[in-house]
């Protein structure tokens, strides 16, 4: 009976039952009650382990690091649209590894998914070991490479201040040229070459 009560989490239960009353798109007493029965089955049926890292929201730093975000997600925009539109084309990009310094896979997810959602860079891969593996469009020399890489280690400083984490050892380093693979030969457009 214990195990039961441990597997009734009251946060997941009322997340559960808000979302069956949103789903419903109305409100009332069956409702309620129904949704509160079927949120308790599905947690004793199917229990989700403990999350490993403890969360705690910084609101001031989370305003900080969601301004700085939308900021730099209008700005790639206008720069990946201009690319878009220029009679030249898109030239080739590349791929960088970064190395990220949080340990912790909830942070490290975060900074992922705000680099891949920023237009102009897309995530390949974060592997267990911490390495970020994103593909930058267009002409990419090693200077624009090393700005991508201050740009990610600034973000994961935002987000460890914002998930209340104090700077990840190491991420004030000045970053050195990671190892990056070359740009693909031939300038694109559209998937054609231009003539």
């Amino acid at each position: 009976m214990r195990e039961t009560y441990r597997r009734l989490r009251l946060g997941s239960l009322a997340l559960l039952t808000l979302l069956w009353l949103l789903m419903w798109g109305s409100w009332s007493w069956g409702t309620l009650v129904l949704g509160l029965l079927l949120s308790a089955l599905l947690l004793v049926g199917f229990p989700l382990p403990r999350a490993q890292s403890r969360i705690r929201v910084r609101p001031v730093a989370l305003a900080w690091l969601l301004l700085s975000f939308l900021i730099s997600l209008v700005h790639s925009s206008f720069v990946v649209s201009s690319m878009a539109l220029r009679p030249r084309g898109v030239a080739p990009g590349r791929v960088l590894a970064v190395r990220l310094h949080d340990a912790d896979d909830f942070r490290s997810t975060v900074v992922a998914e705000l680099t891949s959602l920023v237009p102009g860079t897309v995530v390949i891969d974060l592997d267990p070991k911490g390495h970020l593996l994103i593909h930058i469009i267009d002409h990419c020399d090693d200077e624009r490479l090393l700005a991508e890489a201050v740009r990610i280690h600034r973000l994961e400083r935002r987000v460890a201040r914002a998930f209340g984490a104090p700077p990840p050892p190491g991420c004030q380093d000045p970053v050195v040229m990671p190892a990056s693979l070359p740009a693909a030969p031939g300038p694109t457009n559209g998937g054609q070459e231009r003539r």
